[in-house]
């Protein structure tokens, strides 16, 4: 039986392509069969193990062409070195590694017969609380990596595998590729990435991952944001930035733009709701009220807005389900206007300069007013006053006749009588009588 399949293997269209390149079709004791993926690294492919035991597996291998730089042998160990320090049952576990003949280094990892989380819930027509425990178990994988001091940096449905264990779904985080020590002895080795070079796949990465300014900022809440892209996905079945063009998809990104996961779907989209056991108005009431808060808050666009670790943002997940209260609640007046002016930061710069221009030659013409106003008080007082002193003077010391009660009357007298009289008469007014 073993040459059987060890034929089969040799014998494939990948296989054969691979011995007419000069390429090894068979590496130590591991058997390569299809190219399950590749990228900038390396290549993996489907292997077939022997001994000491028969298993089938997946094979990490160094590309051709790459082994010569320096920074992806020195990343290409780092993962090896992240994959034994991680052991969980839904994280693709390392089982061996080694080098080739001709020096490459390789590792084998558990192979995962599944498909993308997305594709696997959508194919079984998995409803939207099925899909939320398949989360949870991710969640857990990841916090467990967290724990270890290791950050994912590229969570996505593609990295997700779900395979039936017993007969039951079991997500498998896979490929820690650009994974980030932050602990320990591998934080201080190297550096495994270019500095300021972007890191992760663009769909999901976060905006600190995409701005060389805000690389420091990379922490766990990094992977928080990720994991809310995966569930916005695994809820909605779209994208919530909508758009394939990766310029305007990094400006909407940097700008935190999301479509709101309830105006995410289309009226007309039955697939989508149909994949999830309901129709679209059944799911965008589903969608609404908690689980639009618990996904905006994981993709909030300042981390210190996000939830501080991957064990909040499973909690409150719990208790959805559960039908409990949750801690992410819709945004503030103060946190919407903050959001507002970071995503119109030029048209809100302009219009204050106009709204401060107004309003500067409003409180000018105020000023103006009012100080005219009082001018015109002032003179209609003064006036009323010079008035009053007059008509007094005329009355009382307009040339009286020093015979008039029979008797001489002096000056004296007259003014005497008349500050009596001006007691009197301006008691109401003492400052005219002053």
């Amino acid at each position: 039986m073993n040459e059987d399949l060890e034929v089969t293997h040799a014998e494939t269209p990948e296989a054969k392509a691979r011995e007419r390149a000069g390429s090894p079709h068979r590496i130590g004791r591991y058997v390569l069969g299809e190219l399950l993926g590749e990228g900038g690294m390396g290549e993996v492919y489907a292997a077939e193990q022997y001994e000491p035991v028969r298993r089938s597996v997946a094979l990490k291998v160094i590309r051709a062409g790459r082994r010569s730089s320096e920074r992806i042998v020195a990343r290409f160990e780092l993962e090896r070195q992240v994959l034994a320090l991680l052991e969980h049952p839904n994280i693709a576990q390392l089982l061996d590694a080694g080098v080739t003949d001709d020096g490459a280094p390789y590792f084998v990892m558990e192979r995962v017969f599944g498909e993308p989380i997305t594709h696997d819930c959508d194919q079984a027509l998995r409803s939207i609380r099925e899909r939320l425990h398949l989360f949870l178990d991710v969640c857990r994988a990841i916090e467990h990596a967290h724990r270890k001091g290791i950050l994912h940096r590229d969570i996505k449905p593609s990295n997700v595998l779900v395979a039936q264990v017993d007969g039951h779904p079991v997500p498998k985080v896979i490929d820690f590729g650009v994974a980030k020590a932050t602990e320990g002895e591998l934080a201080t080795e190297g550096l495994p990435t270019q500095f300021g070079a972007p890191i992760g796949t663009l769909t999901s990465a976060s905006p600190e991952q995409l701005d060389p300014e805000r690389t420091a900022n990379v922490d766990t809440r990094t992977d928080v944001y990720a994991l809310g892209i995966l569930l916005y996905q695994l809820l909605a079945g779209v994208s919530p930035f909508g758009e394939k063009r990766p310029t305007i998809l990094i400006d909407r990104i940097l700008r935190g733009q999301p479509t709101p996961i309830t105006r995410a779907l289309p009226t007309t989209d039955e697939e989508i709701a149909a994949a999830r056991r309901t129709d679209v108005h059944g799911l965008t009431r589903e969608l609404s009220g908690d689980l639009q808060w618990i996904v905006g808050k994981a993709i909030e666009l300042e981390p210190d807005d996000r939830y501080a670790a991957v064990s909040e943002l499973r909690a409150d997940v719990e208790r959805y389900l559960a039908d409990l209260p949750v801690l992410a609640s819709p945004p503030s007046l103060r946190s919407q206007i903050k959001k507002f002016v970071r995503r119109n930061r030029l048209a809100v710069a302009a219009t204050a300069l106009i709204a401060l221009s107004l309003v500067g030659g409003i409180v000018a013409t105020s000023l103006a007013l009012v100080r005219s106003r009082e001018a015109e008080a002032r003179a209609a007082r003064e006036a009323t006053k010079a008035k009053a002193v007059a008509e007094f003077l005329n009355q009382t010391l307009a040339a009286p006749s020093p015979y008039s009660d029979g008797s001489e009357i002096k000056v004296v007298e007259v003014l005497d009588r008349a500050s009596a009289e001006l007691d009197k008469k301006f008691a109401a007014q003492p400052e005219i009588a002053v």
